[in-house]
């Protein structure tokens, strides 16, 4: 027998609209232990965070480079777009839509002050690299980002363990490098050079 609530019931469990969202892949989505779980796509003004199923996570360190072109099959959840399935860009499609972007782009001599990319310099503040200075350097960071206002792009952020812990205390830059046992002065080094 039938009720009122069936079609209400069936329609919510309908499979969501997927889109096709094309630019360029600016980096690895981590969780707050440093585990990829997704892509950041940048996609003209607008950046996306899309997760990625467990299957095409690898393919981010394997064969993605920061700033290449690829399209993500998408659908929305939540705060963040999930993804069903990656590609490159094909060269014409690409140069295309880096065209369009740039034709949305104030003169340069426009007094509109361009806002600089949000960064991300995470430390692991875990186990062995707490004990060995990720403690200092996670502080050390966060007090230079706080003293100037020039680096306020900038954030600093305590992860969980990065798996070098026999190299720690360690930390990842924004492009993925990661540095090994390197001292509160030399981690500061690594804040300034980012625009």
């Amino acid at each position: 027998m039938k009720t009122l609530y069936e079609p209400a019931v069936a329609h919510q469990h309908a499979p969501p609209t997927g889109q096709v969202l094309k630019g360029q892949y600016a980096g690895a989505y981590r969780s707050d232990k440093g585990k990829i779980k997704g892509l950041l796509l940048q996609a003209g003004e607008h950046e996306y965070t899309v997760k990625l199923p467990k299957y095409l996570r690898p393919m981010l360190v394997r064969e993605l480079t920061p700033g290449e072109f690829v399209q993500v099959w998408a659908y929305p959840e939540d705060d963040r777009w999930r993804a069903i399935n990656v590609l490159p860009l094909p060269a014409c499609e690409a140069e295309a839509l880096q065209q369009q972007w740039e034709a949305f782009l104030p003169p340069p001599s426009s007094p509109i002050k361009a806002q600089p990319k949000r960064l991300c310099i995470e430390v692991c503040t875990k186990g062995k690299c707490y004990k060995q200075g990720g403690k200092q350097i996670h502080s050390a960071l966060q007090d230079a980002v706080e003293a100037d206002p020039n680096l306020s792009h900038i954030s600093i952020k305590g992860t969980g363990c990065m798996k070098a812990c026999k190299h720690g205390p360690n930390l990842r830059l924004p492009n993925g490098r990661m540095l090994h046992s390197p001292t509160p002065a030399e981690a500061l080094s690594q804040v300034k050079p980012y625009p």
